[in-house]
């Protein structure tokens, strides 16, 4: 079962609603550069392979530069990595791969290294509420993956690198079939490393008052996914014709689990499998819409593995066996009941259970099962051709059970409200509503001792609002755009866990509260070949449910892992076949506790890249592409003072003191496009 937020993990908050029309280049005459589509739903943020200037290795890396998200690495690349949207925590974000749910009440934090890529992927990242139908919403914001459309221009992509400890990877893509029959999108990816790369140890640098370096052992990893998806069109009568969309994910994986640089875990590793399956059919009904069914089932295969010596050391499994089932559908009706107004309106519903198999050297934790039906509204109307208001709004029923602990039911509803509208050159927008998360099964049901549960858990929920404005300009040959956003959210009933009993053991209670407040921007910029992006989110938070009086004053600290400023920013010049790029990232202001009296150290990494479009040889470039350029592992941490006097020591980078990151990385890669295109 997926490890619970922890009490300093847990606020936060959603962000977003009804999704945006991706960017489009603009014709050539037109004043506007990135024509974007109304955001009186959310704000949302989007990326793509084709569009990134960087080399995209996995999910993670591909969200990464997008204002209001940070990545969290324990480590390189392919090791874990969790998301967090606005100051949310990991659990709070859920995610979404063809209209499937990837996350859920046995698995709510989600590791986005497992998420293969393939060419032709997007990612759009809601940082307000989400739309009510694409299914239960989340307390932190939602990640929807979209995989290659077999609607898309009919293309063949390779995409192959090799790198830094033992990095080798391999994306491939197709899209075929007749305009105006069957279409075929099809997707392979792998990938491979050790990633035993060298960090600062601070235990024995302390000691020895000097850097002194470390190999991190057993971090690689060995992955392959295979994507299709199938479009038929439907035909229903000489002019009417629907479409019938299948799609299916399956891959595997084994991760290779180091542990801390603490409590190193030499041999323990796990092995994943995942099956996703999505079938949607579009019927339409008359000019005013169309009438959507969709059904989906998803199944993973957990398996821990570790030597029988350090599982008793550590009190840990030396095996386990488990597995997630999840189905579901939905049905529902979009278009339009009047001019310049949009409706949708969905009925869903799921299933989910956790079956834990043959666990060694450990208990088994309880099997749960979920249950979930909602009904979403999703409008929106132009009110004298200029103001866009937005509304969404979903009721949803859970009924949790397990083999311990009674049967839980509960219903919340959840909705926002939003508005567009111009204000001289910009668009300016905003939105307010209400989010909730479920407990996770751990959190009700416990671990068999690990944790108690709680079956009484009441959802976390919270108040979000935000405001905002973008502007997109041509002046002669440069093209800006520029987005700015402001927001606040206050959650409660925040799911921590206490210590409790004689045996001092860990119950999920709802006693947590937090308040997030933050802004976040984005701008773009190019002219003379030169193209330009900066992404920035400053958050300021505080732990409702911890406190320190100062001067007979409560101060609230900072929530634990939310960096108070995070920015990404890259340069490029294009002069004919050649590309440069260089690129600085910059993470400050991370809490590692409760209190929010010990910050992890700050960090600048720069990079840079180039790539060539071989001549004579349409469709074929080459990147080299160099991450922490200058090769940054340590950081100063601050040491107990002897005598008064401050001491510092050295110590590895990383977004927490025991999960340290790698220093430079280098890829080589080669792409060939049936198309020639980027």
């Amino acid at each position: 079962m997926a490890a619970p937020a922890r009490a300093d993990d847990a606020p936060a908050h959603a962000d977003d609603a009804p999704s945006a029309p991706a960017p489009a280049a603009p014709d050539e005459g037109e004043d506007e550069v990135w024509v974007r589509g109304r955001q009186a739903g959310g704000f949302v943020s989007r990326a793509s392979l084709a569009d990134s200037p960087r080399e995209v290795t996995d999910a993670a890396s591909l969200v990464e530069p997008l204002p209001g998200v940070h990545v969290r690495r324990l480590g390189a690349d392919d090791s874990f990595a969790s998301m967090s949207i606005r100051g949310s925590s990991s659990s709070q974000v859920a995610v979404f791969l063809a209209g499937v749910p990837l996350s859920g009440g046995a698995d709510p934090s989600l590791d986005l290294a497992t998420l293969p890529l393939w060419p032709g992927a997007q990612a759009r990242v809601h940082r307000t509420f989400a739309p009510a139908a694409l299914g239960r919403g989340s307390l932190g914001g939602t990640l929807v993956l979209d995989p290659p459309s077999p609607r898309a221009a009919p293309r063949t992509e390779v995409w192959a690198a090799a790198g830094s400890f033992g990095a080798r990877r391999l994306r491939v893509g197709d899209v075929r079939g007749d305009a105006d029959g069957v279409r075929v999108a099809t997707g392979v990816s792998a990938s491979r490393s050790d990633d035993d790369f060298s960090f600062v140890d601070a235990a024995q640098s302390e000691a020895a008052g000097r850097e002194v370096f470390t190999t991190r052992r057993n971090a690689g990893h060995a992955a392959a996914a295979g994507l299709a998806s199938v479009g038929i069109p439907v035909r229903l009568g000489p002019a009417s014709r629907g479409a019938l969309t299948m799609t299916t994910l399956a891959q595997t994986r084994r991760q290779e689990l180091p542990g801390s640089v603490r409590f190193t875990t030499p041999h323990q590793r796990l092995d994943s499998s995942r099956l996703v399956s999505a079938l949607e059919l579009t019927i339409p009904a008359s000019r005013r819409g169309v009438f959507v069914t969709r059904a989906w089932g998803r199944r993973e295969g957990l398996s821990l593995h570790d030597d029988a010596r350090s599982a008793r050391a550590f009190g840990s499994p030396a095996s386990t066996d488990d597995a997630i089932v999840a189905a579901g559908g939905s049905t529902g009706w979009r278009g339009s009941l009047l001019e310049d107004t949009t409706l949708e309106v969905r009925l869903d519903g799921s299933g989910e259970r956790f079956a834990p198999g043959t666990w060694t050297e450990a208990v088994a934790p309880p099997a749960a099962r979920r249950a979930n039906a909602g009904v979403a509204i999703d409008a929106s109307a132009l009110l004298g051709g200029r103001v866009t208001l937005a509304a969404s709004a979903r009721g949803d029923t859970w009924i949790d059970a397990s083999e311990v602990g009674p049967t839980k039911s509960e219903q919340r509803p959840t909705g926002n409200v939003g508005l567009e509208l111009p204000v001289g050159p910009a668009i300016v927008a905003s939105h307010a509503g209400f989010v909730a998360r479920p407990p996770s099964f751990v959190e009700r049901y416990g671990n068999r001792g690990a944790f108690l549960g709680e079956p009484a858990l009441r959802p976390e929920s919270a108040f979000t609002v935000d405001a905002g404005a973008r502007a997109s300009r041509r002046l002669g040959p440069v093209r800006l755009h520029a987005e700015a956003a402001g927001f606040a959210t206050w959650a409660e009933d925040l799911i921590t866990f206490v210590y409790v009993g004689f045996q001092r053991q860990a119950k999920a209670t709802n006693i947590g509260r937090a308040r997030v407040l933050g802004i976040e921007a984005q701008a773009r910029a190019s002219a003379f070949g030169f193209d330009a992006r900066v992404s920035h989110t400053a958050l300021a938070t505080a732990n409702g449910s911890e406190c320190e009086y100062v001067a007979r004053r409560c101060e609230r600290p900072p929530l634990v892992g939310r960096p108070a400023h995070d920015l990404v920013a890259d340069l490029a010049w294009e002069h004919g076949p050649l590309r440069l790029r260089y690129g600085v990232d910059l993470v400050s202001g991370i809490r590692a506790d409760a209190t929010g009296k010990i910050e992890v150290p700050a960090r600048v990494l720069h990079g840079a890249g180039v790539r060539l479009a071989v001549p004579r040889a349409p469709g074929l470039s080459v990147t080299l592409d160099v991450r922490n350029l200058f090769d940054l592992r340590a950081a100063e941490y601050a040491a107990v003072p002897i005598g008064g006097v401050p001491r510092t020591y050295p110590g590895p980078i990383g977004d927490l003191f025991d999960y340290p990151i790698p220093g430079r990385r280098v890829l080589l890669s080669l792409r060939f496009a049936t198309d020639g295109g980027r």
